[in-house]
C-alpha cells in the first residue's frame, strides 16, 4: 500500500528545514525546534524520515557537495529559494513515494491546491463555487456523466452549480472514506482522521461510506455527519457557515496556544509560543489574509512579545 499524502504545509515545512541542515550543523536552539516540529504531527516526522531515507540513499555523496555547487555565483536569499526549489523537488519526486501525483501526472482532472494561505476561491464549470481553506488540495474531473472532486487534503466549502443536465451528471465529493452527493446545495467537507465530516447549510446531501454504499444517510440543513470506509455516524446539528470560509478566525475565549495552533494554518514556517503564555485567553475577529497584522496587534490586548528571526520562524513569549 502507498503512504497517505504529505499536505502542502508539512512538505513545504520539511523543506524549510532540510534547507537549514544544508547549510551546516544545527545550534542547539535550531535542534530544538527541529524536534519541536517533529513531535508536533505524526505527518511532520514521517516527512522528516522521508529525507533521512532520501540521504541514507545518497550516502556516497559528499554531504555538502550539493549545497557547494549551487553557491558558486549564487548570493544569500537567492541561493537560499534555490535551495527550498531543490529541497520541494526532492520531497515531491522520491519513486513517487509521495502522493499529489495527480498534479505531476497527465490526465483529464484539474488539480487545484491552497497552501499556507487565506481560502482560496474557485468557480467551477458548472458554477459551482468551491472555497479551500489552507492546506487544501482537490483534484476536480468533469465529463458526460459525473461532476467529480476528489479531495485529497484539508477541507472546501462548496455551493453546487445548477446546469440543464444536473441529474445525469451528479456532483459529487469524494474523499478516502466514501463520497458526498449534493442535491443542489451549500455544504463542507473536512478530510480529518480517521474519518471524514461532512456539514451542510442548504439544500440537501446524500452520504455514502466507501465499504457500504447501499446504505446512505441523507442530510437535512443544519445536519453533519462522520463517516469512516465502513459506516456512517448519526447525523448530530452543526451551526452557521464556517467562519474560515469568509477568511475570518474568530476567537470567543479562546486559549492562546489553541488560536496559534489556527492561526499557524495560515502562513508558512514556523509559529511557535512559550508555555507561560499558553492558557491566555483571546477574544476578537482576525483577518487570515494577513496574519503578520494579526502578530503585530497582539501585544497591544495581551501580554506577549513577537520576535522574529524571519519571516518564516516567528516565536511568541511573555513579556
Amino acid at each position: 500500500m502507498s503512504p497517505s499524502p504529505f499536505n502542502p504545509r508539512t512538505t513545504r515545512e520539511a523543506a524549510l528545514w532540510l534547507t537549514e541542515t544544508m547549510e551546516g550543523a544545527l545550534n542547539p536552539e535550531q535542534q530544538r525546534a527541529l524536534e519541536q516540529w517533529r513531535a508536533a504531527h505524526p505527518d511532520n516526522e514521517r516527512a522528516w524520515l522521508h529525507i533521512e531515507a532520501l540521504r541514507r540513499r545518497m550516502a556516497g555523496l559528499e554531504p555538502h557537495a550539493g549545497y557547494q555547487s549551487l553557491s558558486q555565483g549564487s548570493q544569500g536569499h537567492s541561493r537560499r529559494q534555490a535551495l527550498k526549489a531543490l529541497a520541494v523537488l526532492g520531497l515531491f519526486g522520491c519513486a513517487g513515494q509521495l502522493a499529489y501525483r495527480n498534479f505531476w501526472q497527465p490526465g483529464p482532472e484539474l488539480t487545484y491546491r491552497n497552501g499556507a494561505s487565506a481560502p482560496q476561491h474557485i468557480e467551477l464549470e458548472d458554477g459551482s463555487q468551491l472555497t479551500l481553506d489552507a492546506s487544501t488540495e482537490i483534484a476536480v474531473l468533469f465529463d458526460s456523466r459525473q461532476r467529480r472532486v476528489q479531495l485529497l487534503a484539508g477541507r472546501l466549502l462548496i455551493r453546487s452549480g445548477h446546469p440543464s443536465n444536473a441529474n445525469e451528471r451528479p456532483l459529487s465529493v469524494y474523499t478516502v472514506h466514501g463520497q458526498v452527493r449534493a442535491l443542489g446545495t451549500r455544504f463542507s467537507v473536512e478530510l480529518q482522521e480517521p474519518a471524514t465530516q461532512v456539514e451542510l447549510f442548504d439544500g440537501a446531501v446524500e452520504v455514502q461510506a466507501r465499504q457500504s454504499p447501499a446504505n446512505p444517510l441523507r442530510l437535512a440543513p443544519g445536519q453533519r455527519a462522520r463517516f469512516t470506509p465502513t459506516g456512517i455516524e448519526p447525523a448530530t446539528g452543526t451551526s452557521a457557515e464556517p467562519a474560515w470560509s469568509k477568511g475570518l478566525l474568530v476567537a470567543d475565549n479562546m486559549r492562546l496556544d489553541a488560536f496559534v495552533e489556527q492561526l499557524s494554518r495560515y502562513r508558512p514556517g514556523l509559529l511557535r509560543y512559550s508555555d507561560e503564555i499558553a492558557a491566555l485567553r483571546i477574544s476578537g475577529v482576525y483577518p487570515l489574509a494577513d496574519t503578520d497584522a494579526v502578530l503585530d496587534a497582539l501585544p497591544l490586548s495581551l501580554p506577549v512579545q513577537v520576535l522574529r528571526r524571519s519571516r518564516y520562524w516567528v516565536t511568541l513569549s511573555g513579556r
